[in-house]
């Protein structure tokens, strides 16, 4: 009976022991299944609830407009205004050339001109001809756009400069190395310029001509004799004005015999060359050779 009583107690234990164990088992799912279908409820009722709302649409009128009979203006703020151009058009007028009159010229070689630089140029025995101005010279080149005109010498085959320009304006002539003139401020620039004033060789190695009536020239000589590039005696000065016909006005200057300087200095002199008769100035001398004489300079007042 000990023994059954045991066993019995042992099968009552182990079947108390097992009902427990279902029990615990059993626990969490009943708490978590509980927790399950609340969820489920809850959120089937929040979905149902925000599907049943609807969003209501809010009917606003439009506002009518009334119809007038009077033209509509359009606002000047929106219409597109014309691009003007700011870009300024060219008023510049065209150089009006200082060649007036008809101009002739000749060339034995040739005539060009050039367009573009507005040059004609004339080479070998040159001839150009405008009012009372004469020119002749191996080359000449007259330039349009800034009115002036260039003569100068050329070669010849031997390589000997020939043919000295001949610029003669009027009643006055020259004879220079080269000489380059503008027609409309009558200013000329001449070389080595050569020319003859009554009983006056005169000769200078830089002319500056300032109008028809007055020249300026620089490292001039001026004399009597016959040969002004080798003269027996000369007047050497730096500065000389000339006024053609009429006059001229020296700085300081020193007589020269036979390319000899002397000690006969003048501080300055003026010469007369005007045709009337009774005249203040001084009388340029001559040059006399004689054999009772000797050398001698004579004619001098």
């Amino acid at each position: 009976m000990i023994i059954f009583d045991k066993k019995l107690y042992v099968s009552l234990t182990c079947q108390k022991t097992g009902h427990n164990f279902t029990k615990i088992a059993f626990k969490p799912l009943h708490t978590n299944l509980f927790n399950i279908v609340f969820l489920s409820f809850f959120l089937t009722l929040g979905c149902g609830k925000l599907y049943s709302q609807e969003i209501k649409n809010k009917k606003n009128p439009l506002p009518t407009v009334k119809q007038t009979d009077k033209p509509k203006t359009a606002s000047t703020d929106n219409v597109v205004k014309p691009v003007t151009d700011t870009i300024k058009l060219d008023t510049v007028k065209a150089k009006k050339s200082a060649l007036d009159a008809v101009t002739k010229y000749k060339a034995k070689d040739y005539a060009k001109f050039d367009k573009k630089a507005k040059t004609l140029t004339l080479y070998n025995e040159a001839e150009l001809y405008y009012k009372d101005i004469e020119l002749k010279s191996g080359i000449i080149v007259l330039n349009l756009d800034k009115d002036e005109v260039y003569a100068g010498r050329i070669k010849d085959s031997a390589g000997v400069l020939t043919q000295y320009p001949n610029f003669k304006q009027g009643s006055n002539e020259v004879q220079p190395d080269s000489i380059r003139f503008n027609f409309k401020t009558k200013r000329a620039l001449i070389y080595n310029s050569r020319t003859e004033q009554g009983e006056f060789k005169i000769k200078a190695a830089v002319t500056k001509k300032e109008n028809d009536s007055v020249y300026f020239l620089k490292g001039a000589r001026f004399t009597t004799a016959a040969d002004i590039d080798d003269p027996e005696y000369y007047f050497k000065t730096n500065k000389v004005k000339f006024v053609p016909n009429k006059k001229v006005v020296v700085g300081v200057t020193q007589m020269v015999i036979a390319d000899v300087p002397t000690p006969l200095v003048l501080p300055f002199a003026f010469f007369p060359m005007s045709q009337e008769k009774s005249i203040s100035g001084i009388i340029i001398p001559s040059y006399n050779d004689s054999n009772t004489r000797g050398f001698s300079l004579q004619n001098m007042g």
